[in-house]
């Protein structure tokens, strides 16, 4: 009687290790939110993700004795559609929404939409670092952006890491004027099981250009300064979802209080979903 079911558990216990392993072969997760890795999902394959960041700030409160700094949280919502032309060339399509952070009544509103493409340069593991290249194009209603990416990484046993080498070029077409920024990121992840992942991420954005811009101000996007985030992310993967979260703590200006009007808030968290379809 022991043995058999001791073989019955046994079985089970291979064949979910089978669907874990095909899983996990078939689909793409992101143990790392800011940080996209070289490989692409497979050939017609399509994958939705939904992104969250959720960003408390301080914004201005108008009270009958003044004006009080007030805790207000910015959110961005954003939707991917992957899908795979080829097993080494994958597109997507994006819709975004941010909702303001605002001492009243935030609203959310439609930014615009994003087109992008990311390509393998080589097969898995064929070189001693994965590389991929990542091309983005973005229609807002205040602005147009472009993004370029090298994506680098590579897995070790149950380590992995990799790197975003990422710049970005925005036209505010009402004002008219460029913005040029540079997002790099880094980060490493370590398999506790074929289910769960834990890892440490860094991400900065600055810019390039001159910080005295009149365009600083139509934009919760575009810092004055260099802004660097260091945090945990965790992942938890099934047969056909995933999810990843990310809480950041911000390291410049580490022992300063939170600024009024700065939307680069102390806490970052990114929540990020995705499906197997």
């Amino acid at each position: 009687m022991f043995e058999r079911w001791q073989s019955k558990v046994a079985s089970w216990g291979a064949g979910l290790a089978l669907a874990l392993a095909a899983a996990t072969g078939r689909a793409t997760p992101r143990p790392l939110p800011f940080t996209y890795p070289a490989q692409t999902v497979p050939q017609g394959t399509l994958e939705v993700e939904q992104y969250l960041d959720w960003v408390p700030v301080k914004v201005a409160r108008e009270d009958p004795d003044g004006t009080r700094a007030v805790t207000s949280f910015r959110s961005v919502l954003q939707t991917e559609l992957e899908y795979g032309f080829t097993d080494r060339l994958e597109g997507a399509f994006y819709f975004v929404f941010r909702q303001n952070a605002s001492a009243t009544s935030p609203v959310l509103t439609f930014q615009g939409v994003k087109q992008r493409l990311r390509y393998e340069l080589s097969e898995r593991g064929l070189w001693p670092i994965d590389v991929g290249l990542y091309g983005e194009i973005g229609e807002f209603h205040n602005e147009l952006e472009f993004e370029e990416k090298i994506l680098l990484s590579r897995r070790f046993g149950a380590f992995s890491a990799a790197c975003n080498l990422w710049v970005e070029q925005e036209y505010y077409f009402q004002i008219p004027e460029w913005r040029f920024l540079y997002n790099p990121t880094v980060g490493a992840t370590y398999d506790l099981s074929p289910n769960f992942v834990v890892g440490l991420e860094y991400w900065a954005r600055g810019r390039f250009d001159d910080d005295d811009s009149s365009a600083a101000a139509t934009t919760s996007e575009i810092p004055s300064g260099a802004r660097h985030y260091l945090g945990p992310t965790f992942m938890a993967q099934s047969a056909e979802a995933f999810f990843t979260l990310g809480v950041y703590g911000r390291l410049d200006h580490l022992g300063d209080s939170a600024v009024v009007g700065d939307q680069y808030g102390k806490v970052w968290v990114r929540a990020l979903i995705g499906v197997h379809l």
